[in-house]
C-alpha cells in the first residue's frame, strides 16, 4: 500500500473513533523529522550520492532517536491523564500509523528513510483534512 492511501485510512480510522492526536503533537514530530531530512538532504549534496547509498551511521543514530520523541510524547499524555488507564490519542496515532516499527526498519536504507518521511507528511496532511485540531 502506497504512503497517501495508508495516510488517508489512519488519519479516516482515528478521526471516525474521535481520536486524532493534536496539531502541537503531530506538527512537533513533523519538525523533528524535518530537521533529519534537512541533514540527509546536505548529506547527499556534499557527498555527491543518490539514493542507493547507506546512511552514515551519525544519521542513522538521530533516525532512531526520532522514537525518543515518540516515547516522550506518549509519555507527556500520560503523566497528564493519570487517572485513565486507557491510551491516550498520542499513543494511539503512533501505534495506529506503524510509525515505531518504520523507524526500526529504516537502518542505513536512505530510500526507506525517505520514504517514511514523506509518510510523516501525509499523516499531517490528512490529520488537517480529518478536522485535527488543538
Amino acid at each position: 500500500m502506497d504512503n497517501v492511501k495508508k495516510a488517508e485510512e489512519v488519519m479516516e480510522k482515528l478521526s471516525n473513533d474521535n481520536n486524532l492526536v493534536t496539531t502541537t503533537q503531530i506538527r512537533r514530530f513533523l519538525t523533528a523529522v524535518n530537521q533529519v531530512s534537512g541533514k540527509v538532504e546536505k548529506w547527499k549534496r556534499d557527498k555527491k550520492v543518490g539514493s542507493h547509498e547507506a546512511l552514515p551511521e551519525e544519521l542513522q543514530a538521530q533516525i532512531k532517536y526520532l522514537k525518543v520523541k515518540i516515547a516522550y510524547t506518549i509519555g507527556r499524555e500520560k503523566a497528564s491523564n493519570k487517572k485513565s488507564n486507557n491510551p491516550g490519542k498520542a499513543e494511539l496515532f503512533f501505534k495506529e500509523s506503524g510509525l515505531l516499527g518504520i523507524i526500526d526498519s529504516i537502518g542505513s536504507d536512505i530510500k526507506k528513510y525517505e520514504n517514511f518521511a514523506s509518510y510523516v507528511e501525509a499523516l499531517v496532511a490528512f490529520h488537517k483534512y480529518y478536522g485535527g485540531r488543538d
